[in-house]
């Protein structure tokens, strides 16, 4: 039986440490030999199994989650969240054979950083890890269209433009966006500015309004839709 097999050494500077997992073998080995090619991107463990997985997140602090187990929607939401819970600046790349706008939102809303279709040219996974480690978003232009045209038709069509609405927010609510755009969760962001968990909560609240979205997913697309997603103050 095929076990987690972990690298020894940790990756060298400037490199992009990944944790993958799936659950074939054959596929898992060949993920990590191409990898291995790439030059910048070190895999620091390599697992079977989502136990095996979370484990050596915890362990080896991936940079990036490179995760190719098979899964329906709800085990995904779950799973994400564990892996979240074992160590939260890991961003989490779905690689999946599952072709569902349904479950690329999952996904999405659930806090990956992209999905990767199994059947992509090898040379896409390196690029989609590189652009994730990057801050940017990864997912299938169809799904980002739909779910940025859900939200627009929400909209009455008396609100402010978009640059109008941007300059409503304050000095403090750019951090905040900025801090969500980097990945970090409302704990890290009260650590990181010195304020209270209910108080990152309540920002975000008076962001949403003025802004005109209803959660997190939405304020990450709208950010990266709208080039506010490094906005922060000084």
């Amino acid at each position: 039986m095929y076990t987690a097999t972990v690298d020894s050494k940790a990756p060298d500077e400037g490199n992009i440490g990944v944790a993958i997992a799936d659950d074939y073998p054959v596929l898992l080995a060949g993920t990590r030999q191409f990898l291995a090619s790439s030059g910048d991107i070190a895999v620091v463990a390599e697992c079977t199994t989502v136990h095996d997985l979370l484990a050596q997140v915890a362990l080896k602090k991936p940079e990036v989650v490179l995760f190719g187990c098979d899964i329906d929607s709800q085990g995904l939401a779950q799973q994400l969240h564990n892996i979240a819970d074992r160590h939260p600046p890991a961003k989490v790349i779905v690689f999946t054979g599952n072709a569902s706008l349904n479950f690329h939102e999952v996904a999405l809303r659930n806090g990956a950083k992209g999905v990767l279709q199994k059947q992509c040219a090898p040379d896409s996974i390196a690029k989609t890890i590189r652009s994730v480690s990057r801050g940017d978003l990864c997912f299938d232009r169809a799904l980002t269209h739909r779910m940025l045209s859900t939200f627009v038709k929400r909209k009455p069509a008396e609100m402010l433009p978009e640059v109008a609405k941007i300059s409503l927010l304050t000095d403090r609510e750019g951090q905040i966006i900025g801090r969500i755009c980097e990945g970090m969760r409302n704990k890290e962001i009260a650590g990181k500015l010195f304020i209270s968990e209910a108080t990152v909560a309540h920002h975000l609240t008076s962001i949403y309004r003025k802004l005109g979205l209803a959660d997190r997913t939405e304020l990450l697309l709208y950010a990266q839709q709208n080039g506010i997603s490094t906005l922060r103050a000084s």
